[in-house]
């Protein structure tokens, strides 16, 4: 893990430094405040690019990037996939027995305020916290800057999986404090992954 900290240092403090400017307005504004802020901002362009976003979030693209990743770095898909296990436990433990009453902000909002909604997208209503997607963009985002050696390559890639986290909000899918957990969790989880392999099967790792 310390190799992985040094090679990936400056990304990594910038992703903390996003974090924490995130967890004082979380602090400082509630949650339904914050949501109806960020959803009077809408336009046609925004509504398509979000809403095709969202979905680098899903399983389906962890499927995707494991079978790339199986072709060409076979001991980085085993790591990839253990992490997304390890990540999906921890996420929907906390969806279905912990946080299991958290409503979503369609359903939150209902009696309450009208949300702007895009028009053809399924709103899930319960087990909001932690989002799911966002995990799973981040739990992505460290997998990739593992294997890229770029600066700026691991820029872009903190830069997608804050798109993709953001795109939830948007979609009114999840409030702020979701993607919020949800991008530390998918962190946390694919780095931990990452030092228990290196670790503990170190020359699984050697020859990466």
């Amino acid at each position: 893990m310390k190799d992985f900290f040094q090679q990936n240092k400056l990304i990594l403090v910038l992703y903390s430094l996003l974090l924490i400017p995130g967890i004082i307005l979380l602090l400082l504004v509630p949650k339904a405040e914050l949501h109806l802020f960020i959803n009077q901002y809408h336009n046609p362009f925004f509504d398509l690019v979000f809403k095709n976003l969202t979905w680098l979030g899903s399983g389906w693209m962890v499927a995707v990037l494991f079978f790339i990743l199986l072709i060409r770095h076979k001991r980085e898909a085993v790591i990839f996939l253990a992490g997304n296990l390890l990540i999906t436990i921890f996420v929907q433990g906390l969806k279905h027995l912990v946080f299991n009453d958290m409503l979503r902000p369609a359903a939150y909002f209902k009696e309450i305020h009208p949300l702007y909604l895009i028009p053809g997208e399924a709103m899930h209503l319960y087990n909001s916290f932690p989002s799911g997607h966002s995990a799973t963009a981040f739990g992505i985002f460290v997998i990739l800057i593992y294997l890229t050696k770029n600066q700026w390559g691991k820029l872009a890639w903190l830069i997608l999986a804050l798109l993709i986290a953001f795109s939830r909000v948007y979609l009114s899918q999840h409030f702020f404090m979701d993607i919020l957990a949800g991008s530390f969790i998918g962190t946390i989880g694919m780095g931990f992954t990452i030092y228990f392999f290196d670790r503990y099967f170190h020359k699984l790792l050697s020859s990466k």
